[in-house]
């Protein structure tokens, strides 16, 4: 499975999605309790088997998989957004979870805040037919706050916005998580441009 992660990494980098170092993918195993997550600091465009690790999904009391302290050392490993990834596993049936700092929805996401939006409305028919309106959710890194704000929107939307910071895509597959996630770069870069050009042809 690290082959596809890697293939989709690669995917990303050359499309301009992310830069190498910034971003993570995970796939949900075979069994259903465990997720395979790019570990911290790992180029995207340069993983390997050993670019990657596997992490439980349920961690309370009664999980059996690692004991606390090998966790917590497991997570000094994993990317630092491996919390944003186990409860969206947790709590929908995602399969594959792509975050990406794409620029566009960066930009967009604090232009609509700001504006006081919660969400974009995309304009280009793409976005109107597979993505309907993408959210704008908040919280820090690898935060509860953001864990909780991303399962929360992704139990009804295939992709959000974290708040000045990238995009979070959910999917049955890497390949679907991918595609979500050039959907929702290309909404947010088309709606940018036709403001700007809009403001330019007054």
């Amino acid at each position: 499975m690290w082959q596809k992660i890697s293939e989709i990494g690669k995917k990303i980098v050359g499309a301009g999605l992310v830069e190498a170092n910034f971003g993570n993918i995970s796939v949900r195993s075979g069994s259903g309790n465990s997720f395979l997550i790019t570990k911290t600091k790992t180029a995207l465009d340069e993983i390997q088997r050993n670019g990657v690790i596997e992490m439980p999904i349920f961690c309370g009391e009664d999980d059996t998989y690692v004991d606390a302290e090998t966790l917590k050392e497991m997570e000094k490993t994993a990317s630092s957004e491996t919390p944003i990834h186990r409860r969206i596993y947790a709590e929908t049936s995602a399969k594959a979870i792509l975050h990406a700092h794409c620029p566009y929805a960066v930009v967009m996401s604090i232009l609509e805040s700001e504006a006081g939006g919660a969400s974009i409305v995309p304009i280009d028919s793409e976005g109107k037919l597979f993505l309907k309106e993408i959210p704008i959710i908040a919280g820090g890194i690898g935060s509860d706050e953001l864990a909780k704000n991303a399962a929360d929107a992704l139990k009804n939307a295939k992709g959000v916005i974290v708040l000045g910071h990238g995009t979070i895509a959910a999917g049955e597959t890497l390949e679907e998580a991918y595609h979500i996630t050039a959907q929702l770069e290309h909404s947010a870069k088309i709606k940018y441009l036709y403001a700007a050009a809009k403001n330019t042809y007054r």
